[in-house]
C-alpha cells in the first residue's frame, strides 16, 4: 500500500523549525522536493508527493514534475481549498496524509478521513520522533502475561461491577 502525501507547500517553507534547516532561493519547488526526497521524509519511494502552492507558478521557472512528485499551483483558490478538492476526489483518502500545521485543513482532512501530520513532526521525520508521554505506550510494544491481564480484569470488575 502506497502513501500520497499532500504538503501545504508554503506552510512547511514557513514554518519555523524548516527555516534553519535549508535558505530557500526563488525556485522554492525545486529545494523543497530536493529537501524532501533528501531526507526521504515520504518513506518508501512507492510513495507520492503532491507540493501544494497558492497562487501561480513563478514566470519563466520550470515545475518539478518527477515519478511520483506533483506540484500543484491553487491559481485563483487557496491552497487549502485545493487539498480540500485533492482529498475529496480521492478513491481512498485513507491513504493520503496531509502535511500542514493550519488546523482548518487539518481537521477538514481527519473529516473527510485522511491523515495528518505537522510540520514539525514531518521534518523531523519517523527515525527522530520524540516519545510522547501523553500518548501512552504503543499497543505494540506493551505486552501483558496472562496472569497480569487475569489481575487488571478482577480489579476492573470489583471496581465496575458492583
Amino acid at each position: 500500500m502506497s502513501l500520497q502525501y499532500i504538503i501545504d507547500g508554503y506552510n512547511l517553507i514557513n514554518n519555523p523549525h524548516f527555516r534553519p534547516a535549508v535558505k530557500l532561493p526563488a525556485n522554492a519547488c525545486h529545494c523543497l522536493a530536493d529537501f524532501i526526497k533528501l531526507n526521504r521524509l515520504t518513506g518508501s519511494r512507492n510513495n507520492t508527493l503532491t507540493l501544494v502552492f497558492d497562487g501561480y507558478p513563478p514566470t519563466g521557472q520550470d515545475i518539478p514534475q518527477d515519478a511520483g512528485l506533483v506540484c500543484l499551483f491553487s491559481r485563483m483558490i487557496e491552497a487549502d481549498e485545493l487539498i480540500k478538492q485533492i482529498v475529496e476526489k480521492s478513491s481512498c483518502p485513507k491513504n493520503i496524509i496531509v502535511v500542514s500545521d493550519d488546523k482548518e485543513v487539518r481537521l477538514m482532512s481527519r473529516f473527510l478521513h485522511a491523515r495528518t501530520c505537522g510540520v514539525e513532526e514531518f521534518i523531523r521525520g519517523k527515525k527522530n520522533k520524540k516519545p510522547n508521554p501523553a500518548a501512552g505506550a504503543d499497543a505494540a510494544d506493551f505486552k501483558l502475561n496472562f496472569s497480569a491481564m487475569q489481575k487488571i480484569n478482577a480489579e476492573l470488575k470489583k471496581k465496575w461491577l458492583k
